[in-house]
């Protein structure tokens, strides 16, 4: 039993705490402001020097709900002790508002610097800015700290909790040709031949000739490998209204409808709102509702383009009934963007509360390691396996996004099947 004194209270410190000791390191522990019935190990998170044996963390103020000035205690010039520095203690920064800072993404609020799809721009995080986007530094900071707890009481205290790995997939577009309309597959036709875009002429052509399979239709390949290895999954399906940004088929065609009830008897399934939901709360209850009436009732979600931002899409996800989100990664390189693998609860800073949407971090995406970075699928299985053997390292959560089309291993992905194979097998 670990027991953290305090001098003070706050929604914050009480958030922080519980993800540390409960979520992450699955530890029992306690909370106390009374300093006169202290005894075990115990974490004193104050300025005042307790009777008895501790271990002190002195409370940089960050934690004090409303105080949103998390610059005066990140120095970027400093690459030995960057957040929150302390000075005296027994521990050299304040790593419950290190924490805190990283995984409530404070830094991705009131930001005017997105993106061209309105996303959080991924060189202003400081984790980037840093290069430490490629561990899980939240997790690495917590078992540091239960292992100097243990130096400090000569105890063994342990966590018990115990790698696990899951694979999702987001169906943006579940077929390239089959039962598409007719002036849809035209109007795909015209735009290929104009981008010069013989490739995907030539496969059209075999595809009607019936020489060759549609090369978004993967799903045999992946059922039959997610049963062979009894890999946990969730497939997001986009049901969207057709839009630039939205290409699947018709929410309605009895072929899709067949697809996501033959998948949802054995995996989970989740939605993936549309580009054009973006911040809309009726057109993503209008999409979940679509998904609920074919299989049953969903609570899982992620942003199609990774399409969010803080606070406002977390709050709409909350007010259409979602529960979990797996949204939380860069659409534009690897790495964990809340400097954790371990799920954790969305804080809300506007109001200053812990809600009940969990989210749950991934570690790359498929078309950022091909489409952004241009990185071999070679070149790729050897990044991956470094940052996998990270989160085992801390018994953590393994999580990546993949696509239904980048499983075809033809044209642009071409050898990335192995890619896939190794992520999951390594």
């Amino acid at each position: 039993m670990i027991t953290v004194y305090s001098s003070f209270k706050s929604s914050r410190l009480e958030y922080i705490l519980n993800f540390i000791f409960q979520d992450l390191l699955e530890i029992e522990f306690k909370w106390t402001q009374d300093s006169k019935n202290l005894d075990g190990v115990i974490l004193n998170y104050s300025d005042q020097i307790l009777p008895c044996q501790n271990y002190q963390i002195q409370p940089s103020g960050f934690l004090v709900d409303g105080n949103w000035d998390f610059k005066k205690y990140i120095f970027l010039e400093n690459k030995s002790n960057y957040f929150f520095p302390l000075e005296k203690g027994d521990h050299h920064f304040d790593i419950l508002s290190s924490i805190f800072f990283i995984i409530s993404r404070m830094e991705e609020y009131h930001t005017k610097d997105y993106d061209e799809h309105q996303r959080f721009n991924s060189g202003n995080s400081t984790l980037v800015k840093l290069n430490l986007e490629h561990n899980p530094i939240v997790d690495q900071w917590c078992f540091s700290l239960l292992s100097q707890l243990n130096a400090k009481f000569n105890v063994e205290l342990t966590s018990p909790r115990k790698f696990h790995q899951y694979a999702t997939f987001d169906i943006d577009n579940a077929y390239a040709f089959k039962y598409k309309s007719f002036p849809r597959s035209l109007g795909s036709f015209f735009k290929d031949l104009m981008s010069f875009r013989f490739y995907k002429l030539n496969q059209r052509l075999e595809f009607l000739l019936g020489k060759i399979k549609d090369p978004y239709d993967n799903y045999d390949y992946i059922l039959k490998f997610l049963k062979t290895n009894q890999l946990k999954s969730i497939f997001f399906f986009l049901l969207g209204d057709y839009s630039k940004m939205d290409k699947n088929i018709e929410h309605n065609n009895p072929y899709l409808i067949n697809l996501i009830h033959s998948i949802s008897k054995n995996h989970l399934t989740g939605i993936h709102p549309s580009y054009m939901s973006f911040n809309n709360l009726e057109t993503l209850k209008m999409e979940i509702s679509r998904l609920n009436k074919i299989t049953s009732k969903t609570s899982i979600s992620r942003f199609h383009y990774l399409k969010f931002n803080l606070p406002k899409s977390y709050q709409i996800l909350l007010k259409a009934g979602i529960k979990q989100d797996y949204s939380m990664g860069f659409s534009d390189r690897i790495g964990f963007r809340a400097g954790t693998c371990t799920p954790f609860y969305f804080y809300d800073l506007e109001n200053e509360f812990k809600t009940d949407l969990k989210i749950f971090p991934f570690a790359y995406m498929d078309g950022v390691l091909n489409d952004k970075l241009k990185f071999t699928p070679e070149h790729s299985s050897k990044l991956i396996s470094k940052i996998k053997h990270q989160v085992r390292k801390v018994n953590g959560s393994f999580n990546a996004v993949w696509h239904n089309e980048s499983l075809s291993n033809q044209d642009r992905w071409k050898g990335w099947r192995s890619v896939f194979e190794t992520t999951w097998l390594d």
